[in-house]
């Protein structure tokens, strides 16, 4: 589920926490020259990030060490080979021979009949199903990330635009100052504005910069990376609840499925661990040269004694491993899925309603707004704090309608990964 990976992780509130680069206005021609930026589109970017990024390459390893653990766990222990030799300088009238004893052990315990096969079995699936539920986890997180960094530079081209609109007005109000016709409060009023946007501007950059790096190192990309801005915001429709709720169940790397094989995997090792409290055998074959000259053949074993360790902290792990495997199951059968599902769901559709409410209803309103305010200004019939008020205002609502489709995506992949599939 979507986690804490990534989670990651993924929430509005990273929206409002996070840092970036300089803007194209605040930057010297030199410094961009000497900056490697390369603009790369979604699907480049997340081909680069499949091929190259040393995330994935730490999935695989995991996913290694998870075989490593499953061929471990079914394999018998190594055979054990002893061997003696004695000598003698006496004379033992005539039987001076060295005398040799060999014998070849193979160490067995209850769990090799079977259920360490069984165990291997499972944590190889789990294995599998796991590194496909992180390598899709990464990719959302990425994708998210790389999302995040297209609104960002459409939020710090609408600060700047902002800026310049200001700055304008400042020009013009400073003609007017002068002239008698406006007052030095109204000057004042828009350099504010011009200064407060220049500095949302750097925080926006400096956010985008520091996001940047954090992509170029995740890929393992050369450059700073560009996203490329789209400027369609439709999403494709959602599936009914039924159908999500069927994907989850079905899908061999959703939520439900981890959940389940990992329960199976409790239940087995707790029984494997039950197992090996009984004493590990180990029998014998047996070679033995007297110094007679005579030879002997002979069978035994070797037993530990069950006195200081009957396996109590093994058998401990896997009771607890059950009991959190088991609460994590009555979450499903109780039918917390489906309720967490459907709320998901409604919370999406909430997000987008929003978000395009925004985008194609409250800020082409407040575009007319400031243009109207714009042209009664310039025909003496307004003022300069209506037209403050008017660009203040579209500013926030065109960052606001960014950031509130973020959030719609974001939850999107929640439910992406949730149900096992990008949705």
């Amino acid at each position: 589920m979507y986690t804490k990976r990534v989670c990651v992780k993924l929430g509005f509130l990273m929206l409002f926490a996070l840092p970036s680069e300089t803007s194209a206005q605040y930057i010297s021609q030199t410094k961009l020259q000497d900056t490697c930026i390369q603009q790369l589109s979604l699907q480049e970017f997340r081909a680069h990030a499949l091929n190259d990024s040393p995330l994935v390459a730490e999935i695989d390893r995991d996913y290694a060490n998870e075989l490593a653990t499953a061929f471990e766990t079914k394999t018998l222990a190594n055979p054990e080979l002893q061997a003696e030799q004695a000598f003698t300088k006496m004379k033992l009238a005539g039987a001076n021979d060295p005398q040799t004893q060999i014998s070849l052990g193979q160490p067995l315990r209850l769990s090799n009949l079977g259920s360490r096969e069984k165990v291997a079995q499972i944590i190889q699936k789990a294995g599998d199903i796991q590194q496909k539920i992180r390598l899709l986890e990464l990719l959302q997180r990425l994708t998210f990330k790389y999302e995040s960094l297209a609104a960002y530079q459409q939020i710090e081209s609408i600060l700047i635009a902002a800026e310049t609109r200001a700055a304008n007005k400042v020009s013009l109000i400073k003609a007017g100052v002068k002239k008698g016709l406006l007052s030095d409060g109204d000057k004042y009023l828009f350099e504010g504005e011009k200064y407060r946007l220049q500095a949302q501007a750097q925080n926006i950059a400096s956010y985008i910069s520091s996001l940047r790096a954090e992509l170029s190192r995740e890929i393992n990309f050369p450059c700073q990376i560009k996203a490329l801005v789209s400027h369609s915001h439709s999403q494709s429709p959602l599936p009914s609840e039924s159908v999500l709720i069927q994907k989850a169940m079905n899908n061999p790397i959703s939520e439900s499925t981890r959940i389940t094989l990992l329960e199976n995997l409790a239940e087995t090792q707790l029984e494997i661990a039950k197992q090996d409290s009984y004493p590990q055998l180990t029998p014998r074959l047996v070679y033995q040269h007297t110094n007679d000259g005579g030879d002997f053949f002979g069978a035994g074993f070797t037993v530990q004694l069950p006195v200081h360790n009957q396996n109590q902290a093994a058998q401990t792990r896997a009771f607890a491993e059950r009991k959190l495997a088991k609460k994590r199951s009555a979450f499903l059968s109780n039918g917390g899925l489906a309720t967490h599902i459907k709320a998901l769901r409604q919370a999406i559709i909430s997000s987008e309603e929003q978000a395009n409410i925004f985008t194609t209803k409250v800020t082409p309103a407040f575009k007319k707004a400031f243009k109207s305010q714009e042209h009664l200004y310039a025909q003496g019939k307004g003022n300069v704090l209506q037209v403050w008020q008017t660009l203040k205002t579209l500013n926030e609502v065109q960052t606001q309608g960014l950031q509130l489709l973020l959030e719609a995506r974001s939850r999107r992949i929640q439910l992406s990964i949730l149900i096992g599939e990008e949705i």
